[in-house]
């Protein structure tokens, strides 16, 4: 699939990727609020620490990978493919929110 693409273009949106993502999560907060805290986890709304920042980032590139999965189900012409594809990505989106509420009811 990315067989035609240059090197470089997959470098820029993979480190395009990390940056939105780490930024989505709230790095800025992390790193003027919480930068001084030696916690992985907070049970506060109000600060963040880089920890939260990296799972939260992580919880993510979880959910694009299911929504990736989703759309290789429809660009597969074999039906059991599309099957397989279809139940991975539903699962994969299924786990990232399952562990994202597990990261908001700490919160809380």
């Amino acid at each position: 699939m990315l067989a035609g693409v240059p090197k470089p273009v997959i470098v820029v949106a993979g480190a395009y990727l990390i940056a939105f993502f780490a930024l989505a999560s709230g790095l800025v907060n992390a790193a003027t609020e919480g930068s001084g805290i030696g916690a992985f986890l907070l049970p506060t709304r109000g600060v963040q620490t880089m920890g939260e920042t990296a799972a939260i980032t992580m919880i993510l590139f979880i959910g694009m990978a299911g929504v990736f999965l989703l759309y290789r189900s429809g660009q597969s012409p074999v039906p059991k493919t599309q099957t397989t594809f279809l139940a991975a990505g539903f699962g994969t989106l299924g786990i990232a929110t399952f562990i994202g509420y597990l990261l908001v009811n700490v919160k809380l």
